[in-house]
Parts: structure tokens; sequence; C-alpha cells
């Protein structure tokens, strides 16, 4: 059964179809795209971007092969949104002010037991990153660090501490860290903070409970 046998794609550039297995499936022809694109993310399902030079059959028969890496890639994208609803269900309420005097403080802490210093500091609510340090030494910091277990929240907040030394991920920037936290914790706490992406994927308000 190829991922079209009940259903037809639209020719048109943008498109939807529902698929009996996969469920809504979004199609984009893009003009100067040169491979087709799967992207299976939380709430938004499957999108499917393709050149638009290519045939419908063609893209019809390159999904059917990523049938099963699709499934898998669902659900997980499942289990981000149910831990997605949980934690914003119970915690959409929390002050913006009292997460910022929370984060800075403990920076500002941070910062003083390890020797680093650093120019401003601003919180927001990033889409897709922790933190960032400019080349100024402003360090800018994802409100979302808020939820994170403290021994994770800190190391975030060392980590973009370690970038007013070392601009990118040398191997001096590495030794930094692992001097404050040893090795292997280092690599642990990175691997750990993948199990909150969660975070970065709220919930639409139809999905709220």
């Amino acid at each position: 059964m190829t991922i079209f046998s009940r259903t037809k794609i639209p020719n048109t550039k943008t498109s939807t179809s529902i698929d009996p297995e996969i469920g809504e499936i979004q199609y984009t022809a893009v003009k100067n795209l040169k491979s087709i694109r799967i992207i299976v993310q939380p709430f938004m399902g499957v999108i499917v971007k393709f050149p638009a030079r290519l045939s419908l059959k063609k893209v019809g028969s390159f999904l059917n092969s990523k049938r099963s890496w699709i499934r898998q890639a669902l659900e997980r994208a499942r289990a981000t949104e149910q831990k997605s609803i949980d934690h914003y269900s119970s915690h959409g309420s929390t002050n913006h002010l009292d997460i910022r005097k929370s984060l800075i403080t403990r920076l500002d802490q941070l910062a003083l037991e390890n020797g680093f210093t650093y120019n401003k500091v601003s919180i927001r609510d990033q889409k897709s990153r922790w933190g960032s340090c400019s080349a100024r030494d402003n360090i800018s910091l994802n409100q979302k660090l808020f939820f994170l277990p403290d021994q994770l929240r800190d190391y975030v907040l060392v980590h973009e501490l370690a970038h007013t030394r070392e601009k990118n991920h040398s191997p001096a920037f590495w030794e930094l860290l692992f001097n404050i936290f040893g090795q292997l914790e280092t690599r642990k706490m990175r691997q750990e903070l993948k199990a909150f992406d969660y975070l970065f994927y709220p919930p639409p308000l139809d999905r709220m409970k």
C-alpha cells in the first residue's frame, strides 16, 4: 500500500491530504528546493516540502519508502505533545517577573562562584535555544530555563557564561566546563537536556486541559 493508496494530492503549491494510517499530511512545492524534506513536529503533524519540478508520483514513492520512519517520528511527536500539555496546563500562569528575577539571580551567583563576568542579560521566550552569548558578552536566556531541574538550569547558565571567554565550542571551551562540572557529568547533562525539548512546543489553546 502506498501512502497515496486512498487519497490524491491536489496539484497546488500548498495542499493537504489525509492518509488512513498517518493522518493529515501537508505538502508544499518549493521552486528552488533540491530534494524532498519530511518534517514531523509536535502539534504540526507531517509536513512535506518537495521540489516544484518533481512529479507527485515520485513524491508519493519517496514518502512510502519512509513510512516506518514517519510512524516512529509521529510517536515521538505525540509523546512530546502530551508532556507539553501536562506542563503548560500546570505552569501557564507563572509570573514573568518571578522567572526573570530567579534566572538573573542564579546567573550572578554562578558568575561570581566561577570567576566569569558578562555585560548585559536579557530573558526571552525563545523558540529553539536555551540561551546565547554575543561577541560583546551580552547573554540571552530562555525563560523556559526556569522549569528545568536545578542542575540542568545551572549547566546552561554556566555554558553561556563560558562563552564570555571562549566564543565557540572549541576544545578550550569544553575544558572550561569540564573543570567546573567534570567531563562525564557535562556529557550527561547535555544528553539529559533533550528530555525537556517539549518546552519548545507549547500546545495550541484548544489542546490545553
